[in-house]
C-alpha cells in the first residue's frame, strides 16, 4: 500500500484552516527543472487541529485572497488532499489541491446612515 492511498477525513484530521501568508505562484517542473508553464497559486496555511504548516494549489492564474498580515479563516472548494513520505527528512507530508479560495466571514463595510429624524 502506498501512502498516498491512504483515505482519510481531512476535516477530522485538520479542522479548520488559516492563511498564514502571501500567496506565491507555483510553476510546472519537468526533469527536476522548472518551467515557465504556471500550474497554480500557492497559499500557505495552518491547520486549527494539528497545527501543521502547508501551501494549498489553488487553480487559478491571479491570486483571489489577499493576505492583510494577520492569520485569517479560510475555505478551499473542492479540496484534494494526499499524504506523501519525504524520504529525504523522513516525514510525512501533505499535497493539496483546490479549486478556489474563499475567506470565512469576510470582515464587511459598515455605512454610517446617519441620524433617522428629520
Amino acid at each position: 500500500m502506498r501512502l498516498s492511498e491512504v483515505v482519510f477525513d481531512f476535516n477530522e484530521t485538520f479542522g479548520e484552516l488559516m492563511l498564514i501568508g502571501e500567496p506565491k505562484e507555483v510553476y510546472v517542473y519537468a526533469d527536476g527543472k522548472r518551467t515557465n508553464e504556471l500550474e497554480a497559486i500557492g497559499y500557505p496555511v495552518i491547520s486549527t487541529r494539528q497545527w501543521e504548516k502547508f501551501v494549498v494549489k489553488v487553480k487559478e492564474t491571479v491570486p483571489s485572497v489577499e493576505f492583510n498580515g494577520k492569520p485569517t479563516p479560510v475555505i478551499f472548494n473542492n479540496l484534494d488532499a494526499k499524504l506523501w513520505q519525504d524520504f529525504r527528512s523522513n516525514e510525512i507530508k501533505i499535497s493539496a489541491v483546490a479549486d478556489q479560495i474563499e475567506i470565512v466571514n469576510p470582515p464587511r463595510l459598515r455605512v454610517n446612515k446617519g441620524d433617522a429624524q428629520a
